[in-house]
C-alpha cells in the first residue's frame, strides 16, 4: 500500500470511499508516519476526535489503528486525556532489532513447527530492508518452532518497514540510502536460503542484516 502523506498545510487528506479494513490500514499507516517523522511530537496529547476530523474519517478506524500503535508502544490512549505520543527514540527501535537478533541466534523452540516453506511473495509488502528483516526473521523463528518469538517479530514488521524508509530515517537523523545495496544483498542471501529451507544460512544472513541495521544510526548519522 502506498503511504498516505499528511498535507503540511494542515488540510485534510481524505480517506473516504475506502473499504473498512483498508481504511483502518490506511489510517494506521498515516498515523505511524506522523509519529515516526515527528509531526506528532513526543509527549503531545491529541484527542481521538481531532485525529478523525483531520483525516476525514470516523472514529472507528482511528480507534482500531491506535490499538496497534499502543501495542507497538508508540502511543498510550488514556481515558479523559486522549492519545499521548510516547517518548520513543531511535535506540528503542534498534533495541527491538537486538531482541530479534538474540531470538534468531537462540530460538526457544516449542513443541511443534508452525510454518510452511518460505514463499518469496511474502516479501512483496515490504518496502525496506527493515521490513524484510522482520518478515524473514518471523518465518525463520516459526520454522524453528519458536512461534511465540516469530509472532512478536511479525508484529514489528510495519514499524521496522516504515522506520527505515528514506524520508522517515532522514527525519530521525539517519541517511538510510548509504549502503542500502549492500543490505539488500544480505536480504537476497537470506531469501535464497529460506527458499532452500537452509535455516543455518538464513540465520547467518539475518544476524548480519540485524548488525547492519543496528549500526545505521551511528555509521550514517546526518549532521544536524
Amino acid at each position: 500500500m502506498e503511504r498516505v502523506r499528511n498535507d503540511p498545510t494542515g488540510r485534510r487528506t481524505g480517506l473516504q470511499g475506502i473499504r473498512r479494513n483498508l481504511l483502518r490500514d490506511a489510517v494506521l499507516t498515516q498515523l505511524l508516519d506522523l509519529v515516526l517523522r515527528g509531526v506528532y511530537r513526543r509527549g503531545q496529547r491529541i484527542q481521538l476526535e481531532a485525529i478523525a476530523d483531520d483525516m476525514g474519517v470516523s472514529r472507528t478506524p482511528v480507534r482500531e489503528a491506535l490499538v496497534t500503535l499502543e501495542n507497538l508502544q508508540l502511543v498510550s490512549v488514556q481515558r479523559y486525556v486522549g492519545v499521548v505520543i510516547a517518548s520513543w527514540s531511535v535506540d528503542h527501535l534498534t533495541e527491538r532489532i537486538r531482541i530479534a537478533r538474540a531470538m534468531i541466534l537462540d530460538p526457544q523452540a516449542g513443541a511443534t513447527v508452525r510454518c510452511d516453506r518460505f514463499d518469496v511473495a511474502w516479501l512483496r509488502e515490504c518496502a525496506t530492508e527493515g521490513g524484510a528483516f522482520a518478515e524473514l526473521g518471523a518465518w525463520f523463528l516459526r520454522r524453528s518452532a519458536a512461534s511465540v518469538s516469530g509472532d512478536w517479530l511479525a508484529s514489528q514488521r510495519i514499524l521496522l518497514d516504515m522506520f527505515f524508509a528514506d524520508d522517515v530515517a532522514l527525519a530521525n537523523g539517519i541517511d538510510a540510502v548509504v549502503a542500502r545495496r549492500e543490505r539488500f544483498r544480505i536480504v537476497e542471501r537470506a531469501t535464497l536460503a529460506a527458499e532452500r529451507d537452509d535455516l543455518a544460512e538464513c540465520a547467518r544472513a539475518l544476524v548480519e542484516l540485524a548488525d547492519a541495521l543496528i549500526a545505521l544510526p551511528d555509521r550514517f548519522g546526518v549532521a544536524a
